[in-house]
């Protein structure tokens, strides 16, 4: 029985259907997972390991929201990954990786490659959803590394979660099943556009944003890890072709 699950993380598409996967196996196991991100070293700047964090925090959100217990491994470069795979056979008994993502070197540890849909309909829907959730992190962290952030960046992520949107209403109308979650994840939405039209605000008035800035990335992070790990699993077990074809139609 697999008890303790490593799944690496990247910046990819595939990444994010990997850690879904992931987190419904673990919970169907009892187990619990640490997710490690691949390609950071000592030598990146502090942008990409800013990204690498926020990766990490949406995959560790998605985890929770499933109710399995999860943590998170700062591996610096490829050295440290020798590291880990000296211990990673006491540590780990299952290794979950993205199609198409290099296997980690942790021998002596069952390696599960998760697959991504297929259906091109639902690549086009999904990746749009990605694409939205990397502009608006990345656009949080130009915001966080200035003291005083623009006007321009903050309205940029004020603006409606149309991607999202659509998966929520695709999914309530095929399921009440989701019905918590989705209330949980519009709750999230409401708190980060009331916090982001503070700063807004206080950007006008020349205060400081700092804090009230930060407090929206979390619940932005935390929506954004919910609705991948939690939100897209159920999408693909639940909608059908017609749905995903006219997610992808609106897709941008």
């Amino acid at each position: 029985m697999y008890r303790h699950l490593l799944v690496p993380v990247e910046r990819s598409d595939a990444c994010v259907e990997a850690i879904g996967h992931a987190t419904e196996l673990a919970r169907s196991l009892g187990a619990r997972i640490t997710f490690a991100c691949l390609h950071v070293s000592a030598n990146d700047d502090a942008a990409q390991h800013r990204r690498a964090a926020a990766l990490l925090a949406r995959a560790e959100a998605a985890a929770h929201a499933q109710g399995v217990p999860a943590s998170v491994l700062a591996v610096n470069g490829t050295a440290a990954f020798d590291h880990l795979g000296q211990q990673g056979a006491r540590d780990y008994d299952l290794v979950c990786i993205a199609q198409g993502s290099a296997v980690p070197p942790v021998p002596g540890v069952a390696v599960l490659v998760c697959p991504c849909d297929a259906r091109p309909m639902v690549a086009k829907a999904a990746g749009a959803l990605f694409a939205v959730h990397r502009m608006r992190s990345d656009a949080y962290d130009d915001a966080l590394r200035t003291a005083q952030p623009d006007a321009r960046t903050i309205e940029r992520l004020r603006e409606v979660h149309r991607e999202e949107n659509a998966l929520t209403t695709a999914l309530r109308e095929r399921t009440s099943t989701l019905d918590a979650e989705l209330d949980e994840l519009a709750r999230l939405a409401e708190r980060e556009a009331a916090l982001l039209a503070r700063v807004a605000r206080s950007i006008m008035d020349g205060e400081p944003v700092d804090d009230t800035l930060l407090a929206c990335a979390r619940f932005a992070c935390e929506r954004m890890g919910r609705i991948e790990g939690v939100v897209l699993p159920a999408a693909r077990r639940y909608l059908r072709d017609a749905d995903w074809s006219a997610l992808a139609e609106g897709a941008r």
